[in-house]
């Protein structure tokens, strides 16, 4: 189903006012017939000198609202961006066009009246997976904050596991190479898949994110007992890439005693762990 849909200038479907932290923020819901993509964008009553974020969440699908209300709560203009699993957007995470998320961005710059290329971009998990991807192809997204990164495009993930899924993103109709699930032994969980595949690709390197390829700052969170995927590894790799490229700069924050998401612990203001995602925000 193509679901990429022009540029309208109606925007609101719901318009609400939540209160996160000492800041009101008006929320706006849009809707797809609308504005070409479905999402939340968190807008604060006052004027605010900080780069809008872009927000994309994880194979939970639908509305990454967690993750944008705490990035909202410190003063970010925010947009958290569906993909699949909500309204009309396909229901699995599989063959998404990245020209999908040409309508968030553009949508975002004419709100904000952005005047040059400084567009934040915030994901975890399959959201991270895709935001530097974004990023790669993309000099607007000059700096990404990854939570439990891949190094790599992997296949979709459907709900029916006996199904072979094609590559999670499409790009120009084309579907971009991708690593499969293929383990070489039996797999006690999604952690032995994905390191199983990893080890045993067959993709020639053709399903690396081009990661050298971006210019401005990359901030990456993984958790050493990450359950999913071996994100702290992948980071590795991440950084490891980009040191071929002057104009990027790459940070690996890993914490070995923490799992996939961390325990959501960057999002608790009491925590540590919370002030480095809030500088990483900013630019560290």
């Amino acid at each position: 189903m193509n679901f990429v849909k022009g540029i309208h200038s109606t925007v609101v479907l719901l318009l609400c006012t939540a209160f996160y932290s000492d800041a009101a923020v008006e929320k706006l819901k849009l809707k797809l017939d609308e504005v070409g993509f479905i999402g939340s964008y968190y807008e604060l009553s006052n004027t605010s000198s900080k780069k809008p974020v872009i927000v994309l969440g994880g194979s939970e699908g639908g509305i990454p609202e967690k993750l944008a209300e705490g990035i909202a709560s410190l003063g970010y203009p925010t947009l958290a961006v569906a993909y699949f699993r909500e309204g009309k957007l396909p229901e699995e995470l599989e063959k998404i066009p990245l020209d999908y998320f040409e309508n968030a961005k553009t949508w975002l710059k004419e709100k904000d009246g952005i005047l040059n290329d400084n567009i934040v971009l915030v994901g975890w998990s399959k959201g991270a997976e895709l935001a530097l991807l974004l990023a790669s192809k993309d000099s607007t997204y000059n700096h990404v904050v990854a939570i439990a990164p891949s190094s790599v495009v992997w296949a979709g993930i459907l709900k029916d596991w006996t199904k072979v899924p094609r590559s999670s993103w499409v790009m120009d109709n084309v579907e971009l190479p991708f690593v499969s699930f293929n383990p070489t032994s039996s797999v006690t969980g999604l952690l032995d898949l994905y390191s199983q595949s990893l080890e045993a690709r067959t993709d020639n390197a053709g399903a690396d994110i081009p990661v050298k390829d971006i210019n401005g700052k990359v901030f990456l969170y993984s958790g050493g007992k990450d359950e999913i995927w071996p994100s702290s590894s992948m980071a590795a790799t991440i950084c490891e890439k980009m040191q071929q490229n002057e104009l990027s700069d790459c940070h690996h924050f890993d914490y070995g005693e923490l799992d996939h998401l961390l325990g959501y612990k960057f999002l608790d203001t009491s925590d540590p762990l919370h002030k480095s995602f809030a500088e990483s925000l900013e630019g560290g």
